[in-house]
């Protein structure tokens, strides 16, 4: 054992014979690993308002051609049209040899079919993704319980205030290892201008589920079912690793997909070949060959018009080099969009048309406008707006507009009330004005304020 080594459980090994691979061939989730890093990031993975540059895959030159089917076959992109995963194509990278691992059906136990250094067990040390494991020798290690690293490192530029990106998290330690130290581990870690975090170059961790700051993995995201045969921790508490990555980890089970785990207990032994029992996921290509995997999520996150930003999408396996991960990323989205956006709620006193909404005056109700944000809920801000138009605040409506609408940590939309009391004028207008980056993005939106029409009475 090496220094600062973590206390493991032993694992055994499993020995794949040839049927993995005839079960590859058959396999509807196509996997394509003959272009280089870069290719695929700058044409596949990128979307609309961002560039990128400046690629690299495990710190070599993107221009590199990882080799195929041995060591760090580790990267490729895939078609998943007719597959399980959810997204029909994209880049993907994983912790280990791609073609054994990967394509279905799901009727083998996948033992170390690692990618770097797992046929010797040694460990590719990353810092980030072991402070990310919660491991407490994460720092004086310098992130020695990663193992079979896999990491794409890219520079960009987006062009908007919102950066995103959809992707899916699948891993063969599900379902026996979940609650375990065996937690392997993945994270979008950007940084830039305006980012501080606690990762290297101030970087941050857009993994997050969806609503909490909580990292995206095994042990977060799972079927959150208490069963002691597959919980791991120590024997006087045995969800304890389940527990301390989040307390609300059984409410994450809405994330999370299973693809056919079982297989025989207690774990057979070291060379044994060890057939996954259910069907369909054993007889159906369909299905990948991994246990279980995420709903397709997004990592969003706040960012500055025109400026330069590093991005780092890194997965490991925790504490061993067996049982490997993989995280599947949409093709074209990857992309920068605007953050914030207005629209108004329904309601008796605003008629909504396709093409037009009108506020109609009224002395008892309100008016709803509704400032959604679509990403960076990490960040607990202020967004600037702006009002104008022939309506005059405080009395077409009321109360006037504030210069700023705040949004609470994990806020996604924030809900301003006015009214539009009836008087004697005629059609106004309400502009209202979002401004982001920096000043030099402004969305803007009308709304008229009108009276209703006086009932027409007919006399026979």
């Amino acid at each position: 054992m090496k220094p600062f080594a973590p206390l493991l459980h032993l694992r055994g090994t499993i020995v794949l014979a040839g049927a993995l691979a005839a079960a590859s061939a058959h396999a509807q989730l196509i996997i394509n690993q003959t272009q280089a890093p870069t290719t695929m990031v700058q044409n596949v993975l990128m979307g609309s308002g961002v560039f990128a540059s400046n690629v690299t895959f495990n710190g070599v030159p993107g221009n590199t051609v990882a080799p195929t089917g041995v060591g760090p076959s580790e990267i490729g992109r895939f078609n998943g049209s007719n597959s399980c995963i959810g997204v029909n194509n994209g880049v993907f990278i994983c912790s280990g040899v791609a073609q054994v691992h990967i394509p279905g059906p799901n009727n083998q136990l996948s033992g170390q079919y690692g990618g770097i250094g797992a046929a010797q067990g040694i460990q590719t040390p990353d810092i980030d993704l072991s402070h990310l494991t919660a491991w407490p020798y994460w720092q004086v290690s310098g992130g020695g319980n990663i193992y079979s690293k896999a990491i794409l490192e890219f520079d960009f530029v987006p062009i908007k205030d919102m950066l995103s990106v959809r992707y899916v998290f699948t891993s063969e330690e599900y379902e026996r290892w979940v609650c375990s130290q065996y937690n392997d581990v993945f994270g979008f870690f950007l940084s830039g201008p305006g980012v501080s975090g606690p990762f290297q170059n101030n970087a941050i961790n857009l993994a997050l589920i969806p609503g909490s700051m909580k990292p995206v993995s095994i042990n977060t995201v799972n079927s959150g079912v208490m069963d002691a045969n597959s919980a791991n921790g120590p024997w006087t508490d045995p969800f304890v690793y389940c527990f301390d990555a989040d307390p609300n980890w059984q409410a994450n089970a809405q994330y999370y997909r299973y693809n056919g785990g079982q297989w025989p207990y207690p774990q057979p032994p070291d060379g044994a070949y060890v057939p996954q029992l259910q069907a369909p996921y054993n007889t159906d290509p369909y299905y990948i060959a991994h246990n279980g995997m995420t709903v397709v999520l997004t990592a969003s996150a706040a960012v500055q018009c025109g400026q330069t930003y590093h991005m780092k999408i890194a997965l490991g396996n925790a504490n061993d080099s067996k049982y490997p991960s993989a995280v599947f990323l949409e093709g074209g989205s990857f992309t920068s969009a605007d953050r914030f956006s207005l629209d108004v709620a329904p309601g008796p006193t605003v008629e909504i048309s396709p093409t037009d909404t009108v506020f109609i005056e009224n002395n008892c109700d309100s008016v709803y406008l509704r400032f959604h944000r679509w990403g960076g809920f990490y960040l607990d801000e202020d967004l600037t707006i702006t009002t104008g138009g022939s309506a005059t605040a405080g009395v077409d409506y009321l109360p006037a507009l504030p210069t700023t609408v705040h949004f609470n940590q994990l806020d996604s939309t924030v809900i301003v009330p006015i009214a539009v009391p009836v008087d004697a004028d005629g059609i106004e207008d309400l502009v209202v004005n979002i401004i982001t980056c920096n000043g030099q993005k402004v969305q803007t939106y009308v709304y008229t304020i009108d009276q209703r029409p006086p009932l027409q009475v007919v006399l026979d």
